[in-house]
């Protein structure tokens, strides 16, 4: 009888060490889990960041090429008018020196 509550008795102490060697195990797999999970959130957030900054860049590079293009038409626009103006000046000048010297 000695020898079987013996035999027990070691089986309770082999299971407890079994039991303890897996809590063991199973907290550092979850600790593991945990700061790959952290490093994969870091990642995604990084990602993401870097993601929207290349999209801000891209969306102001193409406003600034668009702007550059406004503004030589308008440039454009301008001499037209300026020329304009100037050809009708000259015109303008005429007619009044025309009706000045006809009277």
């Amino acid at each position: 009888m000695k020898d079987v509550l013996r035999k027990i008795k070691e089986a309770e102490q082999s299971a407890e060490k079994r039991l303890s060697s897996a809590q063991t195990e199973s907290s550092k797999v979850v600790a593991d889990a945990r700061r790959e999970a952290a490093a994969l959130v870091s990642s995604a957030t990084e990602d993401s960041v870097s993601e929207t900054q290349a999209t801000l860049d891209a969306a102001r590079s193409k406003a600034n090429k668009e702007a550059e293009g406004v503004l030589k038409e308008g440039a454009s626009t301008i001499k037209d008018i300026e020329s304009d103006a100037a050809s009708r000046k000259e015109k303008a000048v005429k007619s009044i020196l025309d009706a000045v010297t006809s009277q």
